[in-house]
């Protein structure tokens, strides 16, 4: 939605209001101007609001620069007003995005002979008004669909001009992938996607042969090692027994005998 001097204005697709991007305002010139993405197909209508301006006003509708017909606003408040679409007596044509064909990039961000093409304006008026008159048929090529019997005989609101526009805002409608592209529309955020968990490989045949015959040798080495421990234990026990034999009576009984003579 954008705004200016109590007045705001907005673009909806599908019933849902566009977002508008790079809006400039142009104080000097009462003009207020924006891009929207197009959507090839959709509907869209144009909506506007007077917030507080204490006087009526109207909002006429151009497309590509032809005028569309608009609508009245009796004075202040919450009520908008929203343009669908041209309107005859027995249909309403609304309006659709169409295929925009641009022939190079200077003609998408400078002004050049076609500069109205891929705009949507509102320019918004100081009216007076004086009563009501039979709704006016408008020719237009866009699709058409029915309206209920009671419109038939619609009648629109007699009013004239008292001054310039109070403000004009410019849509200014390319696809989507055109305003991203000239850095008007910012691209979308890209998803950080998390490394995959590396799966521990598969052990190779080589591998495990390998490791079996490492194995093989520290089981060898670890049997040896537990056989010299053991050789040394029983060498220690033997000593041992042989420290706590007592002593014989024979040399007893000999050194006796020498001790005599």
């Amino acid at each position: 939605m954008v705004n200016y001097g109590g007045i705001s204005c907005w673009v909806e697709i599908e019933n849902s209001a566009a977002p508008e991007y790079h809006i400039e305002t142009f104080d000097d010139h009462k003009l207020v101007t924006c891009w929207i993405a197009s959507e090839v197909g959709k509907k869209f209508s144009v909506s506007w609001r007077n917030s507080f301006l204490p006087a009526p006003t109207a909002g006429h509708v151009f497309m590509d620069g032809i005028e569309c017909g608009g609508r009245v606003i009796w004075g202040p408040g919450p009520m908008r007003a929203t343009h669908e679409g041209v309107t005859d007596t027995r249909t309403v044509k609304s309006f659709v995005f169409s295929p925009l064909t641009v022939t190079d990039d200077d003609d998408f961000l400078q002004d050049s002979p076609n500069r109205k093409l891929g705009c949507i304006e509102v320019a918004i008026y100081p009216i007076q008004i004086f009563g009501f008159v039979p709704a006016v048929s408008n020719s237009s090529t866009l699709s058409e669909i029915k309206i209920h019997e009671r419109s038939k005989k619609s009648n629109a609101v007699a009013h004239r001009f008292t001054g310039p526009p109070l403000v004009t805002f410019v849509f200014k409608y390319r696809p989507l992938d055109t305003l991203r592209a000239n850095g008007v529309m910012p691209s979308p955020p890209q998803l950080k996607i998390k490394p995959a968990l590396e799966l521990p490989l598969e052990p190779h045949s080589d591998d495990e042969q390998s490791d079996a015959e490492e194995i093989r040798i520290l089981r060898e080495k670890l049997d040896a090692l537990e056989a010299k421990r053991a050789k040394k234990s029983k060498k220690a026990r033997v000593k041992e027994e042989e420290e706590n034999i007592p002593p014989s009576a024979g040399p007893s009984r000999k050194k006796a005998k020498l001790n005599g003579n």
